[in-house]
């Protein structure tokens, strides 16, 4: 039965493929801007969310009180990270970092400039990136030691088995060995590097730096990420760490300074304070474009129904001839709903081939690196769900519309498209009148 539905369908637009053309073009274009946006927006949600247990990582925030306004500064100090490390017990793990900048690699007659971190010596165990080889426990145990990406490990010794415990030249100053090599970080991270250099070598090399980070709470030059103790939950931790650094007497920028953490899955959209509170930020752009792409889709929508409607003459006849030899109306309803489904699969067919050439330049322009989730299940499940959605909500008037028509009116060249027309204006009298 469902096969006799297809190729009735099948025959019907390519009887009419001119307007097939136009409907599938126009029906696809707007699914192409709404996939492209949709790819966009969710991967903007997913930022920071692919490392296990973000929901227990922190980054250290400092609120200040100038002249009644609350300022929030990422900056911190070194002293800070030290205070939070022996003083609460909640915190399980924490880790300074720079800022990352460029450093020069060699290796051999392979020269790179390279973006990097130095950071504290616990940071793959805040920041659980995957080990391809070694390990987070292991990777800083030796102060001239460094940490690379899979894709860095592959530009300078050809792969990353030849890379562990290696030697690479840093700066040009100091040697220092290859102890793991970790996945490529991910382009939906906040803190993306390409190595990390362990803040032991950094202290090593120049101890005034130590020094002085350790002497004030004022040296606010780094930045800290903290992780929580399993069970323990950021209200637990807040109010002592809220006046952590007023302990440094006399220091004016400390007693006013009020530390606060920010949540790993919060970075990337949450990204404005207003009075020491993290809002929308960037969240507002993704919601806007969430709605553009939604608006689209929608007109696109409209557009299918219009084309569809005003095809009713043309189809008034055939359905008048199908009731007239014992169709019912469920069948006129099924077949027309199968016509909408052909049309909206080959309009979606040519939308995701157009996303697929669209999207190095979507990339190029949006600075993402963004691809198609082609092997996810969830995926295929949502554009499902989107193709019988937009099936009901394109074809579903027209269905019910042409279905309806009276057989006996059709035949004797009644219009159904003047009825529809009289059926409006007759709306539009009624409300005048109620006004």
């Amino acid at each position: 039965m469902f096969r006799n539905y297809v190729k009735i369908a099948w025959r019907n637009i390519l009887n009419s493929i001119g307007y097939s053309i136009l409907n599938v073009t126009g029906l696809s274009i707007g699914m192409c801007v709404a996939l492209l946006i949709g790819l966009w927006v969710h991967h903007q949600y997913s930022f920071d969310r692919f490392l296990p247990e973000y929901q227990s990582v922190y980054r250290v925030q400092r609120n200040f009180n100038s002249n009644g306004d609350t300022l929030t500064f990422p900056t911190t100090s070194l002293k800070l990270a030290d205070a939070l490390r022996t003083q609460i017990p909640e915190i399980q793990y924490v880790a300074e970092s720079d800022w990352t900048r460029n450093h020069v690699l060699l290796v051999g007659a392979k020269k790179l400039s390279v973006n990097g971190a130095t950071a504290g010596t616990d940071i793959f165990k805040i920041l659980q990136h995957p080990f391809i080889k070694g390990n987070a426990d292991a990777a800083f145990k030796n102060a001239y030691s460094i940490v690379l990406t899979q894709s860095l490990a592959k530009s300078l010794f050809g792969n990353e088995d030849a890379a562990i415990n290696k030697t690479i030249r840093f700066d040009n100053a100091h040697n220092l060995t290859v102890t793991g090599i970790i996945k490529d970080v991910p382009s939906n991270a906040t803190f993306s590097f390409d190595y990390i250099v362990p803040s032991s070598f950094v202290y090593a090399t120049n101890p005034q730096i130590k020094t002085d980070g350790l002497s004030s709470f004022s040296n606010n030059n780094l930045q800290i990420f903290v992780k929580l103790k399993p069970g323990v939950s950021y209200e637990q931790v807040a109010p002592k760490i809220r006046n952590i650094e007023h302990t440094e007497k006399g220091n004016i920028n400390a007693m006013n300074s009020y530390v606060i953490l920010q949540r790993m899955d919060r970075w990337h959209l949450y990204s404005n304070y207003i009075n020491g509170k993290d809002t929308a930020g960037f969240l507002s752009y993704v919601k806007m474009f969430s709605i553009i792409g939604l608006l689209v889709l929608i007109i696109a929508g409209i557009n299918f129904v219009n084309l569809t409607t005003a095809r009713s003459d043309k189809r008034a006849k055939e359905v008048g001839v199908r009731k007239a030899v014992g169709s019912q109306k469920k069948h006129l309803i099924i077949q027309f709903l199968t016509e909408s489904f052909l049309l909206t699969t080959a309009a979606f067919v040519f939308a995701f081939l157009f996303t697929l050439l669209l999207l190095p330049l979507f990339n190029t322009f949006t600075q993402s690196h963004i691809s198609v989730p082609a092997g996810s299940f969830y995926f295929w499940l949502a554009v499902t769900g989107c193709l019988f959605l937009i099936t009901l909500l394109a074809g579903g008037r027209p269905a019910f519309h042409l279905s309806s028509f009276n057989p006996v009116k059709v035949l004797k060249g009644f219009s159904p498209q003047a009825n529809l027309l009289f059926q409006e204006n007759c709306w539009l009298l009624y409300s005048s009148a109620a006004l």
